[in-house]
């Protein structure tokens, strides 16, 4: 096998002879990163002995060993330092950088359905990248190579389960308290009191890091919004700084801070280096974390900790995207229904697409059909579009040189809340009634203007979501609009209007923006812009 790691923004590879790691992880509650990590590992002596550690080993990683004849290669499940892997005429090559694969080997041929995957989803799926015999490993993903050959690969974490939890709602309560309590002790404990910088929003999830934070002392930490300063996330998230009495900053996407980043050199290597021809490049904290380095508002050892899919663990996938009663035959439908909805699909797309995914559905659980159905599209969502957009999105953090964490992704307590019967997920009822209850008012850091999921708010949502097929595109428009807090319209105009001056058409959905930026991607891709 022939490796070339070049990636060492925010996180370093770290190495010996045998074993290439990047990341950190816990095993129980002792942190393990750098030369710590490595040396841990170093205790790997078999591929049975790897494939246990997979299951202890608790953290954001990627670690490649050498074992005699054998290359044992693993992803942790937000898939935060993907590696890519080709053929060529018999031997298997390596990289953490796929335009080092593209450029060496001139691949030049992209994927047709790949393609179609991002456009419709903003990421490819399973283990496809946009290029042609070019794959990636996956989130949670393991690969043993002998003789430059993968004879086996498989997953070693899932959130698809057989059976719901018999607990009480009162023990589970419980529990949810201790687990947050360990998880997030164990967290602060590894942070060395380097400075702490939390993306702010009005939301529940990056509160309750803030909360943690001073429940546990740690003094040394920086909050920030970003957007229009008509957002409604302002008030809540600068009163909850102010609160807990820790800086915050407020940044203003305005013309000064977005105007012509599409021409600049800096912008174009973010693209590449966050897209890796296998996801959507993510622009909204691009300018808000530039802003902060630019302005020397935090230390250049600063971790970044934005509460990343906590709602999901909460059930927010069960507020307007998994229906009750969910069957096994419907999963693969509501897959594609619900999350390659940004392009439009002809009838064999669809049926392409159909096929992809029942066979991902096969790899990630090859006996998810004895498994609940709604865990099933949850375990298939964390493995795409959690781990391949939302955590691909900390990529503005490494590519200006800055390290992240991410408490809520806690094997602790993705063991418990996979467990949480639906009923306690529907309206996100145990997480919010938990958060509410046990930190934010005793913290005085739950405010009159919450918005929160209700029965009448979600039935209005659907018949929303019934109505919207039918408006005419300029009152769609005007919704999104006016939804837009995150200042996307004049980002994603220059867009546009790059495009279109380039002869290139843009498909507008109406839905979001990031079809625009998908569109861009494969164009800038593939040297059309």
């Amino acid at each position: 096998m022939n490796l070339t790691l070049k990636n060492n923004l925010g996180f370093k590879w770290f190495a010996n002879n045998t074993l290439f790691f990047k990341g950190y992880f816990y095993v129980n509650d002792h942190f393990y990163e750098k030369e710590d990590a490595l040396n841990y590992l170093l205790n790997i002596k078999t591929v049975a002995n790897f494939k246990a550690e997979l299951n202890v080993i608790n953290g954001v990683f990627s670690f490649i060993i050498s074992l005699e004849d054998t290359i044992c290669i693993a992803s942790d499940l937000t898939r935060s330092f993907p590696l890519f892997y080709t053929i060529q005429k018999g031997k298997l090559f390596l990289s953490d950088d796929i335009l080092h694969l593209k450029k060496q080997f001139t691949i030049d041929d992209f994927d047709k359905i790949s393609e179609i995957e991002l456009k419709a989803s903003n990421h490819t799926h399973g283990k496809k990248t946009l290029l042609k015999n070019v794959f990636q490993v996956q989130a949670s993903e393991y690969l043993i190579i002998n003789n430059d050959e993968v004879i086996d690969r498989n997953f070693f974490f899932s959130y698809a389960i057989e059976k719901e939890s018999s607990d009480s709602y009162s023990s589970l309560k419980n529990k949810t308290i201790i687990t947050f309590n360990n998880v997030f002790k164990r967290f602060i404990d590894s942070l060395n009191n380097r400075t702490i910088v939390v993306p702010l929003s009005g939301g529940f999830d990056s509160r309750l890091i803030a909360i943690m934070l001073k429940k546990y002392n740690y003094k040394n930490v920086v909050c920030y919004t970003y957007g229009r300063k008509d957002s409604f996330e302002i008030e809540n998230s600068q009163k909850t700084a102010k609160t807990l009495n820790f800086e915050w900053h407020f940044i203003e996407y305005k013309d000064d801070l977005i105007s012509d980043f599409l021409i600049t050199d800096e912008f174009k290597d973010y693209a590449h280096f966050a897209g890796k021809l296998s996801s959507m490049p993510n622009l909204q904290e691009y300018f808000a974390v530039k802003h902060l380095k630019k302005n020397k508002l935090i230390s250049n050892d600063a971790i970044f900790v934005p509460g990343y899919a906590g709602d999901l663990l909460g059930g927010s996938q069960f507020l307007k995207v998994i229906p009750e009663n969910l069957k096994q035959e419907q999963i693969t439908d509501l897959i594609i229904r619900k999350k390659f909805s940004n392009y439009p699909l002809s009838k064999t797309e669809k049926k392409t697409i159909k096929n992809q995914v029942e066979q991902n559905l096969f790899h990630f659980d090859e006996n998810y059909v004895k498994k609940i159905p709604s865990s099933v599209f949850e375990d298939y969502d964390i493995k795409e579009k959690i781990a391949k957009y939302i955590f691909n999105s900390a990529n503005f953090y490494t590519f200006f040189g800055y390290e992240h964490r991410f408490p809520f992704w806690d094997q602790e307590l993705l063991d418990l809340f996979k467990k949480v019967p639906v009923k306690y997920k529907n309206m996100k009822m145990l997480f919010n009634t938990v958060l509410i209850n046990e930190y934010f008012k005793p913290n005085t850091v739950y405010f009159e203007n919450e918005l929160q999921p209700s029965k009448k708010s979600k039935n209005t949502q659907k018949i929303k979501d019934q109505i919207k097929p039918f408006l005419p595109t300029f009152v769609k428009q005007r919704f999104l609009q006016k939804n837009d807090w995150n200042n996307y319209k004049p980002i994603t105009d220059q867009i546009d209007t790059l495009i279109v001056s380039k002869g290139l058409k843009v498909q507008k959905s109406s839905k979001d923006y990031n079809d625009i930026i998908t569109q861009w991607y494969l164009y800038f891709s593939k040297n059309m812009i």
